[in-house]
């Protein structure tokens, strides 16, 4: 079958696919595309790739969990996190160093404090996206007498700051460093660090062999001339005494000195018969151990306006047997208590808590065992193990000091 071209009208032959008349291609040709290169392609799939890479990571670094940390203070957000070893709740402490002799038990707190951006207490908005928070010490094995700490909490000798750790050691503690781990409730987890180190302090013993000390006035000459002897402030003074009675008592009055009293044969042990008392204007806590003050119906055994322990005392016929007064902290432990007027009284307006426990004592036939006018803070006072046996009134507690008595036998 024949037809016609197109462009000129001449007759075609069936299937031309150019004109014999005016040499036109008849049909028409297709434009063949151009390849991409290999390598362009591949190069644009990377960049998309690398696109979605860039995007999900973004989204990862903005939503997952966070690590802060820090060595005394930390900012999270508005949040400003310290560790202090004061009542100030704007510095932070990062470094402790502790003075503290070789054989010496010691606690300090480690304080928490909680900032917004204007510097005022943020304790409960931040606590609120707490998850958990712990504290343990680190880089410590090798230690002779490891540093310890508990958990953070609430304590009520320190009502400013929101959490205490409170810190054991002695002076025997290598350095250590203290971090406090907050597992917040989004998923992040902040560092919080305080290293810790001792100082020793010089230790100066006094013993029987070396110094006169068998009479109260023997004693006195020597505790009054110490001063002179030791002129290091932070030395730790120790009598270790004999065991003799001192007719008399003997007063404690330049600085702070510990009195260790002994036994001797038929358990004879150190007694005064006369008052003792602590009234040193600015001193550490005088330690007295194992002595027995026996008086004669008046007066009173143990006193004083600056801090004091008394451990294994026995107090025996006193109108008071031990008494704290002024602004000083007076902590009585593994004492007895016998047919006083008043066993313990506490009388005391100062700021400063030392040590809670009061335990394993024994009131036995006092007209009051134990009396609370004053007390310093409001911190629990826990007299676990104690008994209080026939005594007219077991416990006067006029200042309504919180008390832990749930471990105390009243008979």
């Amino acid at each position: 079958m024949e037809h016609q071209c197109p462009h000129c009208g001449g007759e075609l032959a069936e299937n031309a696919v150019f004109c014999p008349h005016c040499a036109r291609v008849l049909s028409p040709r297709k434009e063949t595309a151009v390849p991409r290169p290999l390598r362009k392609r591949a190069l644009g799939g990377l960049l998309a790739l690398a696109a979605v890479i860039a995007l999900g990571a973004g989204l990862w670094l903005t939503l997952s969990p966070k690590t802060y940390d820090g060595c005394g203070e930390v900012r999270y957000g508005d949040y400003q996190l310290l560790l202090s070893q004061s009542t100030d709740r704007y510095v932070p402490v990062p470094e402790v160093t502790i003075s503290g002799e070789p054989e010496g038990q010691y606690r300090i707190p480690s304080r928490l404090f909680i900032n917004d951006a204007g510097g005022q207490d943020a304790s409960a908005p931040f606590l609120a996206e707490v998850e958990e928070v712990t504290a343990a010490f680190t880089g410590q094995e090798d230690s002779p007498s490891p540093f310890l700490c508990s958990q953070p909490a609430y304590n009520e000798g320190a009502p400013e700051c929101p959490l205490i750790s409170l810190i054991d050691f002695t002076g025997r503690s290598d350095p250590a460093e203290l971090v406090w781990t907050f597992r917040m409730k989004n998923g992040d987890t902040i560092y919080l660090r305080q290293t810790y180190a001792v100082t020793p302090i010089p230790v100066y013993d006094y013993y029987p062999e070396d110094c006169p000390m068998d009479t109260a006035e023997e004693l006195q000459a020597l505790v009054d001339s110490i001063g002179d002897q030791v002129e290091d402030p932070v030395a730790v003074i120790s009598l270790y005494l004999p065991p003799v009675t001192y007719e008399g008592g003997i007063t404690i009055r330049s600085r702070s000195i510990n009195l260790y009293g002994s036994t001797g044969e038929a358990g004879r042990r150190t007694t005064f018969t006369g008052p003792v008392q602590v009234v040193v204007p600015y001193g550490d806590i005088a330690y007295l151990q194992d002595i027995d003050f026996v008086g004669d119906g008046s007066g009173t055994g143990l006193s004083g306006s600056a801090p004091f322990r008394a451990t294994g005392c026995t107090f025996t016929g006193w109108n008071t047997g031990v008494y704290a007064y002024g602004t000083s902290w007076v902590n009585v432990i593994g004492c007895t208590f016998q047919s006083n007027g008043v066993g313990f009284h506490f009388d005391s307006t100062g700021e400063y808590a030392n040590h809670s426990m009061y335990n394993d004592n024994r009131f036995f036939g006092n007209d009051v065992a134990v009396q609370l006018d004053n007390v310093p803070t409001d911190v629990t006072l826990n007299f676990q193990g104690s008994v209080f046996r026939d005594n007219a009134q077991g416990i006067l507690n006029i200042c309504e000091q919180p008390l832990d008595l749930s471990q105390v036998t009243f008979e």
